[in-house]
């Protein structure tokens, strides 16, 4: 048994905290919901937190999420008990990480633990709404179900992150070889022309004095910009541990903080992301057979933007209160419009799994859209901007010389 540290609300609405004890969060998450408890935070005792200063995921990936669940689904059809079932799909998969996960929870599931607490005991790296998704079809008997609904989900899911990341490929590109380009620029070859233009005299234009002086500062100073870079990156990754922070920092993706303004084209992209987020991650867990209510609160932790999840679990007291979702979402006034009026339309009609899986469906082909659009829109803008640096390191060069010629005349 481990112990865990909440803080909750009751149904009076008075905070209260304590401690409960489960073999797993999910567990102990669910007891408390069990006494009637709006669970805010929930952590285990004595759990280690490491600091991890790694810049990569340590999630597993949708691609070998979606292999799995469809492997599952067939060897589930076929009869197997899930202990053979973990045994084969582990032999079986390429991902070194989700293998040890899933032979960890073969011996786990032998010992008589359920597979959703087996693969939450031995997998940090999965997903919610894997892991929800599986304990909701043990409950109603729809394993099989289940997993081939959640290897359609994580197959769209990575569909179309690659297509995102292929439209980003060839800015990255240019934008990496013009920051070599310029670099090299500034380091090696206007040093040479700074001692060539100074054995002239005279006052130098001050176009060139001010691209000699940018270059003396990398040349002399590059060690600091690259300490205050590294000190950026590990300040936002430490910082992102603390609420209030990552919540700045979630919903600086989206929209100005304070000014209730969105970011041109990143912030829409990200908003449609989160909405094609919700929508898709509702539309399995309602397939599953999970309750709304549980269903938003799975979902909500789910997201991978913490403002926007922190915004659905925000509906979570209303819910309770019987109120319906759309709503609920209205008055918190951080999902579309459109992503609203939907889910309205499908509490109102009875068809809420149905109407999710359309909003899924639309936000995943808008975010791709988006995403490819503004890429094509960044291509011309990162061509003229190297075509202003590249004019001004001429003229830079050539002023001088002009100089020189005309003072020789």
């Amino acid at each position: 048994m481990k112990t865990f540290e909440y803080t909750a609300r009751s149904a009076t609405g008075n905070r209260i905290t304590g401690v409960a004890e489960a073999n797993t969060k999910s567990e102990a998450l669910l007891r408390l919901r069990d006494d009637e408890l709006i669970v805010e935070t929930l952590e285990e005792v004595g759990g280690t937190q490491d600091i991890d200063l790694r810049l990569g995921s340590k999630k597993t990936k949708e691609k070998s999420l979606s292999v799995t669940c469809n492997q599952f689904a067939i060897l589930l059809q076929a009869g197997l008990p899930i202990v053979r079932t973990l045994q084969l799909i582990a032999s079986q998969t390429e991902d070194k990480t989700l293998r040890s996960i899933l032979e960890d929870a073969a011996d786990d599931v032998a010992a008589g633990y359920s597979l959703a607490d087996s693969l939450e005991k031995n997998g940090d790296g999965l997903p919610t709404t894997f892991i929800e998704s599986i304990r909701a079809g043990e409950e109603s008997g729809s394993l099989e179900t289940v997993f081939r609904r959640l290897k359609t989900y994580y197959e769209t899911v990575s569909r179309t992150k690659a297509k995102v990341k292929s439209a980003m490929i060839y800015p990255t590109f240019v934008m990496v070889i013009a920051v070599l380009v310029v670099a090299i620029i500034m380091i090696f070859a206007v040093p040479v022309f700074k001692s060539t233009f100074e054995s002239l005299g005279g006052d130098m234009p001050a176009i060139t004095q001010f691209v000699i002086d940018s270059s003396d500062f990398w040349v002399n100073w590059w060690w600091l910009v690259a300490l205050v870079v590294l000190a950026a990156i590990i300040g936002v990754k430490l910082g992102k541990r603390n609420d209030r922070f990552r919540l700045f920092w979630s919903q600086l993706g989206i929209r100005i903080p304070g000014l209730n303004t969105q970011l041109p084209v990143i912030g829409r992209i990200n908003l449609m992301n989160a909405a094609s987020e919700y929508a898709g991650t509702m539309s399995v867990m309602m397939s599953a057979g999970l309750p709304i209510v549980r269903a938003v609160g799975v979902t909500a932790r789910s997201m991978s933007n913490y403002y926007m999840a922190h915004s659905l679990e925000n509906t979570l007291p209303e819910l309770e209160a019987g109120k319906p979702l759309a709503s609920c979402l209205k008055a918190e006034g951080t999902m579309p419009e459109l992503a609203i009026e939907m889910t309205a339309v499908g509490e109102q009609t009875g068809a809420l799994e149905t109407t999710m899986e359309v909003i899924a469906e639309y936000y995943d082909n808008e975010v791709e859209t988006a995403s490819a659009r503004a890429m094509s829109v960044l291509e011309p803008i990162i061509i003229v901007i190297l075509a202003v640096i590249v004019f001004v390191l001429l003229l830079s060069v050539y002023l001088p010389m002009f100089s020189m010629y005309g003072s020789i005349a």
